[in-house]
């Protein structure tokens, strides 16, 4: 019996022994660990105290180019690339007070241009500047610099004005011909002054070769649903490529009709514009003919319908329409391939023209089409 105790104490105490080793290389190592994490497990919960960044809401990987490409759309693109080129224009004419009793220069209107050159000169309407004294531009990053007037043409409503600068940035200018309706328009303007300068509305090319009357003028313009208000007139309307394809001009102000805005067409304002720049004045083509629309009467006994062309009543002797072998009764339908319908058309067709260029004429007579070529002179 003692013999059984005696053995069984000491394979008890061989037993435990293993046990005890293993306790102490645990509390070795868990030590070890503790000493080697502690550190950063109290830098998470500073963290989590206030002391951590942001959240980055961002896919992971993503380029900080690409955080916003959601944005990068052709209006913003547009925007971006015409915006530094328009300008507000403010008038100044001479006003007396009559509390003060004396003369004083004043604000008279304000308008906006497009900067189409990088020597300084400036688009705009010539209703903008009409009267003007002096004429103020205010530039895109809010500079203000006295200008001059360089050339007007009130049968365009169209102006040219220049400031002592160079290097600044110039729009560029679409092909208003190959315009679409429905495409994107873009006008960018200071509608109501300069507090709103630089303002961007965004609509359609809602139709071409629109014909209105302002005054005793009749013009010619492309129709648009982007807001044109007051102020705007003189500025750009440009495609989504950023490039002008044309000025904004003019609104229908009528209660209840909304989004009816016109622009004077691109190629109508570069041929403008040119001619002031060179020649201060407008050096205008011309065909030597007197001619009228097609109405349904004459057009039905021609073979015709009303809007496919203008008939030749006289021409001018000595005139280009003489010289090129045109007669009394053709029907002008298309020059280079540009379809006239309208008096309208003619004028703004003709006007993309220099003095001395060669077109081809298609004419109808007799009940068939003819070609014929015209050297385009100045107008008398």
């Amino acid at each position: 019996m003692d013999s059984y105790d005696n053995y069984q104490r000491k394979s008890g105490r061989n037993r435990i022994f293993p046990y005890i080793a293993m306790i102490i290389i645990g509390v070795f190592l868990g030590g070890l660990l503790v000493s080697y994490c502690l550190p950063d497990i109290l830098d998470r919960r500073e963290a989590l105290n206030g002391d951590r960044p942001p959240v980055d809401w961002e896919s992971p990987g993503a380029a900080e180019d690409d955080y916003h490409e959601y944005q990068r759309t052709s209006v913003v693109q547009a925007a971006e690339k015409i915006t530094p080129t328009v300008v507000g224009i403010t008038s100044m004419a001479t006003a007396h007070d009559f509390f003060q009793g004396r003369t004083r220069l004043q604000e008279t209107a304000t308008g906006s241009g497009v900067i189409i050159d990088s020597n300084g000169y400036i688009a705009t309407n010539n209703h903008v500047i009409d009267n003007a004294e002096e004429l103020l531009v205010t530039l895109a990053d809010g500079e203000e610099v006295a200008a001059e007037v360089v050339g007007t043409d009130p049968a365009t409503d169209l102006a040219v004005i220049k400031i002592n600068r160079t290097g600044l940035p110039a729009a560029g200018f679409s092909d208003s011909d190959q315009l679409q309706v429905g495409e994107l328009a873009i006008a960018i303007g200071n509608p109501l002054g300069l507090a709103f300068q630089q303002s961007v509305t965004v609509g359609v090319v809602s139709a071409l070769d629109r014909s209105i009357r302002i005054g005793e003028q009749t013009f010619s313009f492309i129709q648009t649903d982007a807001a044109i208000n007051a102020g705007n007139s003189g500025g750009p309307l440009v495609n989504a490529a950023g490039d002008v394809i044309g000025i904004n001009t003019a609104k229908i102000n009528v209660p209840g009709v909304e989004g009816m805005g016109f622009a004077i067409p691109s190629n109508t304002v570069k041929k403008i514009v040119n001619d002031l720049i060179e020649h201060g004045r407008i050096i205008r083509p011309w065909i030597g003919v007197v001619i009228r629309e097609l109405d349904e009467n004459t057009a039905a006994e021609l073979g015709l319908t009303p809007g496919q062309g203008l008939i030749v009543e006289e021409i001018v002797d000595g005139g280009p329409a003489q010289k090129a072998g045109m007669q009394a009764g053709d029907v002008i339908l298309e020059i280079d391939g540009k379809q006239i319908q309208n008096l309208n058309r003619l004028r703004e067709v003709v006007h993309q023209y220099e003095v001395g260029q060669v077109v081809t004429i298609k004419i109808f007579r007799n009940g068939e089409e003819q070609e014929i070529e015209l050297t385009f002179e100045e107008m008398p």
